[in-house]
């Protein structure tokens, strides 16, 4: 550790135990009648305050954090309220209770019944200044985490746009419409009805993607039956070189974030190479925890189209704010998987 880091420790450790000096001897002066007051029992008040404010301070402290994680303040006011003031009545009261009753029992050389009739005015006045300190810190942190909370919305509206824009882009760029149309010209001349029920599939997916610009989550079953509508166009293009197997056992009212499996899919199309030689298989599974898997063989292009790297990262920021899961990307054993998670309706 350098000195630079030792002095800046030693520094904190000095504000905060004048800090705390100074919020223990402003408390005795409710507590301790003025005629007792002397050099001696100010030292004494000092050392006192230390050495149980510090740790019930710092005690506070971990115990809001562990709090905050479990029941955000914006998601769950009212129980965390509750766990707020019980946790840390109970904790402070706890080590200042004992800490006097040690201090007082060591100083002064006096039962323990007549430490709780000394003891009692002093936790009256603890328990007063710490209703104002948590009433006046969690207004200060309720605060602070609606302006982050609207920080985050504003970022999760530019993601959802961007991921909306990227799909929309996928779907009308040169590219898919050529390949598309071609698929089409080739069915007229082959078979009428399968071309027939092409343009009804195309003209479904370019619906769902501009019906589902204003929504942050979808029923799952609505995903699925756009997935199918896309990997169907697909399909007519690769034949048999694609290959896309379902095996889905979830709650298809649970929700999931529009366009995120088509997006995934749209992916392995585009950075892998599809021939007969080296098809290409994509599996939909799913798993206990509520995930949707994503899984394909990896046979890369050489020369790939530009990468969708941006569309996942702007999944990723969905899925953080919307689930408390996140978004799992990883290679092994020659596969690329993508665990998303959904969202209980």
């Amino acid at each position: 550790m350098n000195r630079k880091k030792v002095f800046r420790i030693i520094l904190l450790l000095l504000r905060d135990f004048l800090i705390l000096i100074a919020i223990g001897n402003v408390i005795s002066i409710f507590t301790i009648p003025g005629d007792l007051w002397s050099v001696e029992v100010f030292f004494q008040n000092c050392m006192f305050s230390v050495a149980i404010g510090y740790p019930a301070w710092k005690g506070m402290v971990h115990i809001s954090l562990v709090l905050e994680q479990k029941f955000p303040w914006l998601k769950q006011p009212i129980k965390r309220l509750v766990y707020q003031i019980l946790t840390l009545f109970v904790f402070t009261g706890l080590i200042i209770f004992l800490g006097l009753s040690t201090w007082l029992m060591l100083t002064e050389n006096i039962g323990f019944r007549a430490v709780l009739d000394l003891i009692a005015p002093s936790l009256k006045v603890v328990y007063i200044f710490m209703f104002l300190s948590l009433v006046l810190g969690n207004t200060v942190l309720f605060f602070k985490n609606w302006k982050e909370a609207a920080i985050q919305q504003e970022e999760l509206k530019r993601a959802h746009l961007a991921l909306q824009y990227q799909s929309l882009k996928d779907q009308v760029r040169p590219h898919f419409l050529f390949n598309s149309l071609s698929s089409l010209a080739t069915l007229i001349n082959t078979d009428a009805d399968r071309a027939t029920q092409f343009v009804n599939k195309l003209s479904d997916v370019y619906r769902y993607v501009l019906e589902q610009r204003e929504n942050e989550l979808v029923p799952l079953n609505e995903e699925l039956k756009f997935l199918e509508d896309y990997i169907y166009l697909q399909k007519i293009r690769f034949g048999e070189n694609l290959q896309v197997n379902h095996s889905l056992d979830l709650d298809q009212t649970r929700m999931v974030i529009p366009l995120s499996l088509q997006l995934l899919v749209e992916n392995a199309i585009k950075h892998n190479e599809i021939s007969g030689e080296h098809p290409l298989h994509i599996d939909i599974l799913s798993t206990e925890q509520g995930h949707v898997i994503i899984k394909n063989n990896l046979r890369k292009k050489e020369v790939t189209e530009p990468s969708l790297g941006m569309g996942l990262e702007n999944l990723r920021k969905q899925v953080d704010f919307f689930s408390e899961d996140s978004l799992l990307i990883q290679e092994e054993d020659g596969s690329f998987i993508v665990r998303v998670p959904t969202i209980p309706a």
